[in-house]
């Protein structure tokens, strides 16, 4: 067996630390073996901490972005809770609304079912009434029955008012020895000699031709399917000459001497008399239609109901009567143009004519308004963003507007008994 070769001293003295032999005098061959563990161990250590330090940021990154996408998982599915809580929340309010809801269908039902009953009640005495009034044909057939009876029962009263008012006959002028007694005077317009009406109708009335455009467009159809026409106080004649163009015979009387020569060098058939004196001398029912535009507030009370009682009588089965006339409904219309007239003798509320028209015996009665004066109207509040109080603001405004600057005329459409 060979041995290794001895070791030789410089080797084993560079071995030794620097500071000689240790302090119990002997000298040792592994003293730095010894000191080189802690030294290994600090350097590990920092080593570690230097790795370390280095790593984290990597590490957390690498960490984040691994359960990114399970924290958000997290977030949707907590959110996700919270709606399903709400719906559940809401499917509990909706179980106790629909309760409510289906108690109040059910009170609905019921209410609705008596008021079926009352309605059926309703509609049995609507049929008793209407089987009252016009046997034959019930309900349908009342409405011209009632028309009826009106007529005989307004006709009664016109001949009762006849009866009474008639003075007892008197003495022929022969056997009194007197003069014969003159006509009543005609109050079909108040007029004086010292006033020129022709030259203020001309001016204040309006241009001829858009009054001639207005009269066609609001009774031009019935006159023209109604011939012949009657034209009351026809003034320039400007609609008989537009019927005679369209072919329909038409008449007119006025008592304006120098309106009625106007017309009769036109060619035109119009007669200088009063109203009332030219239907006493036509024939029962041979007249198709009467008019009388801004006529009515001329006449005295009882002329005017002669005139209407004689239009009732002369015209024929479906025959039509129109008087147009200033509405007093408008106070503008009494401030201005009414009073502006000093021929006007009263003015006449709506349902004062259709009275007086319905008592004259005419079947129909209908009402029409014209010409609201619109650019006297006080404007109306219009903002998306307004209070909820100027709604009532408005519907003040609305009613003064109708009140004040309401449709300055009206005229009544009363039509004769069908044949």
């Amino acid at each position: 067996m060979t041995l290794p070769d001895p070791v030789s001293p410089a080797r084993t003295d560079a071995l030794r630390p620097a500071g000689g032999p240790d302090t119990a005098g002997v000298t040792s061959a592994r003293p730095a073996a010894v000191d080189a563990r802690p030294l290994a161990r600090r350097v590990a250590r920092k080593g570690a901490r230097l790795a370390v330090d280095r790593i984290r940021p990597r590490l957390v990154r690498f960490v984040d972005a691994q359960i990114a996408p399970t924290r958000d998982q997290v977030g949707v599915s907590a959110g996700r809770l919270d709606d399903l809580q709400d719906r559940v929340d809401a499917i509990g309010r909706h179980e106790v609304d629909r309760e409510l809801v289906k108690g109040q269908v059910h009170a609905a039902t019921v209410n609705l079912e008596l008021l079926k009953g009352e309605m059926r009640e309703v509609v049995a005495l609507i049929e008793g009434l209407g089987m009252a009034i016009a046997p034959a044909t019930g309900i349908d057939g009342a409405k011209a029955r009632m028309s009826e009876l009106r007529e005989r029962v307004n006709g009664l009263d016109r001949r009762v008012r006849q009866l009474t008012s008639s003075p007892p006959p008197a003495a022929t002028p022969a056997a009194a020895g007197g003069p014969a007694p003159s006509p009543p005077p005609s109050n079909e317009r108040v007029q004086s000699a010292l006033f020129d009406y022709v030259g203020f109708e001309r001016r204040f009335r309006g241009d001829p031709q858009q009054v001639l455009r207005t009269l066609e467009e609001r009774y031009g159809a019935l006159l023209v399917a109604r011939p012949p026409v009657l034209d009351v106080g026809c003034g320039r004649a400007e609609l008989l000459e537009l019927l005679r163009d369209r072919g329909v015979p038409a008449l007119g009387v006025d008592t304006d001497p120098s309106m009625v020569a106007e017309a009769q060098a036109r060619g035109l058939e119009v007669h200088q008399q009063d109203a009332v004196s030219y239907l006493r001398s036509c024939e029962p029912h041979s007249l198709g239609a009467v008019i009388a535009t801004h006529v009515a507030e001329h006449l005295a009370l009882d002329e005017l109901i002669e005139l209407l009682e004689l239009s009732a009588t002369r015209l024929r089965p479906g025959g039509v009567f129109i008087a147009e006339t200033p509405n007093p409904q408008s106070l503008i219309v009494l401030g201005n143009s009414y009073l502006l007239d000093p021929t006007h003798v009263r003015p006449l509320h709506p349902s004062l004519l259709s009275f007086l028209c319905e008592g004259a015996g005419f079947r129909d009665v209908e009402l029409r308004f014209f010409e609201p004066a619109t650019d006297y109207h006080l404007p109306l509040v219009d903002a998306p963003d307004a209070p909820p109080w100027v709604e009532a603001v408005n519907a003040g405004f609305r009613r003064l507007n109708d009140v004040l600057f309401g449709p300055q005329d009206f005229a009544v459409i009363a039509t004769t008994a069908p044949d």
